[in-house]
């Protein structure tokens, strides 16, 4: 690693400014990079030998930061890597932190994240055996990361997202998934109704999960490991046009004092069943 020694302090230097845009899509699109925030995060992109090109470190936390990085500063997997220290004002522009650790990676772009169009049976990517869960305009950074977390917990290995779900690389996805979406492959795709019926074409059930008219029960539904649950928007759910495709339509029961449950929570809940054939 390079390490840099002297101290920016400028809010305003190239730099740090680059590191900020970073916290925007559009910033991120045109490095083509993201940041993972914290030592846990940090930590885990490094050994799972992730492209990360620099790491920034709080000036008031530097100590503990390098202590941190030691083992992996004579790593011949990041030598260009750089290691920059930013005074404390200039760490707090590039955080999307209140209370920050004191440590900020920059990553590219994972090669195990692509974006498809249209998908035809020849062409369906998921192989049997490889369990998967899709996701369907699921536009909250937060609830995106925390099905992330729970689908790697359950030995899900494939996440499928509609192309309007919130960005993977947003640092509310990046952070509320705790560093398990550095290893699991994830696919956006344009076309999702093409990807529902390859699914099917394929063998694998496809279950839309809402509660609508003939929608059975997960108590109801024989259930394999190579089923796939689509899980919907958490204010308008799942579009007729793709539910209708589905092999059936399923729905958790929950007390009539309820109205429905968050997404995070009811794909755990899909996947807890699934996981317990």
């Amino acid at each position: 690693m390079k390490i840099f020694r002297d101290i920016i302090s400028s809010r305003n230097n190239p730099t740090v400014k680059w590191a900020a845009s970073l916290a925007d899509k559009k910033g991120r699109c045109e490095a083509e990079s993201f940041i993972a925030e914290g030592e846990k995060l940090t930590l885990e992109a490094l050994r799972r030998s992730l492209p990360v090109t620099h790491i920034f470190v709080m000036e008031s936390k530097v100590d503990r930061a390098m202590s941190l990085l030691a083992p992996f500063t004579h790593d011949d997997r990041y030598v260009n890597c750089q290691i920059i220290t930013l005074s404390d004002s200039a760490f707090e522009k590039i955080s999307t932190e209140k209370a920050p650790q004191g440590i900020i990676s920059v990553i590219k772009y994972l090669d195990f994240f692509r974006n498809m169009d249209i998908i035809y049976k020849e062409d369906f990517f998921i192989p049997r055996g490889e369990r998967a869960l899709s996701l369907y305009s699921l536009r909250d950074p937060g609830n995106l990361g925390a099905v992330i977390r729970s689908a790697v917990a359950f030995g899900v290995e494939h996440i499928v997202l509609s192309a309007d779900s919130a960005d993977i690389y947003n640092p509310k996805t990046v952070r509320a998934a705790m560093g398990t979406m550095f290893g699991v492959k994830i696919s956006m795709v344009s076309d999702f109704a093409s990807f529902v019926n390859a699914a099917k074409e394929n063998g694998r059930a496809v279950y839309a999960a809402e509660l609508s008219d003939g929608a059975k029960s997960i108590k109801e539904i024989d259930l394999s490991a190579d089923d796939i649950f689509i899980i919907g928007n958490e204010g308008h759910g799942i579009p007729t046009e793709i539910s209708s495709q589905c092999t059936a339509s399923v729905y958790i029961p929950i007390s009539e004092g309820a109205e429905s449950l968050n997404a995070s929570v009811a794909a755990a809940v899909f996947m807890w069943e699934q996981n317990n054939l």
